[in-house]
């Protein structure tokens, strides 16, 4: 009888150990899943972010009469963009922005527009893991750009 009776705790324990282990890799992903969730989700936001104020400044430029004027209401229109502190920069305008506006006779079928870019540069949160090439990466920071062209509403 007394056989039995080890046979069966240590059964049980043996139950008890494989569930430490189980405890021990479970954390070990879990931890890991969280990292990347955390990482994924600001660079989401970054990319997210740097289209929205690209958009806004394309849009804003295109209703300026001329080069100047349209790269004014862009750096303007980014200004309200701004982040202050954080893991994302504010977005910046490239220079030159295009202004082709066909000095006033457009060709047949071709509409005057205007092109810029904007960048915002995002400090990777747990270290350079870039996913999916959404960015570029240099020394832990992840570079989003992005180009919108819109159509130039008023002409001189």
């Amino acid at each position: 009888m007394s056989a039995n009776v080890r046979a069966i705790s240590s059964r049980v324990r043996r139950g008890r150990g494989s569930l430490l282990v189980e405890l021990a890799c479970g954390s070990f992903f879990f931890t890991l899943f969280a990292v990347l969730a955390v990482q994924m989700g600001i660079s989401l936001f970054g990319a997210f972010y740097n289209d929205q104020a690209c958009r806004d400044a394309a849009r804003a430029a295109a209703q300026g009469q001329n080069i100047t004027q349209a790269t004014q209401q862009a750096q303007t229109v980014l200004k309200t963009h701004r982040v202050i502190g954080g893991y994302i920069s504010s977005p910046s305008l490239q220079i030159p922005i295009v202004y082709n506006d066909f000095g006033g006779n457009p060709p047949v079928a071709t509409s005057p527009y205007v092109q810029l870019t904007t960048k915002t540069t995002m400090t990777m949160p747990f270290g350079p893991l870039a996913f999916f090439n959404a960015g570029t990466l240099q020394d832990g920071k992840m570079v989003f750009t992005q180009t919108y062209t819109f159509p130039i509403v008023r002409t001189q």
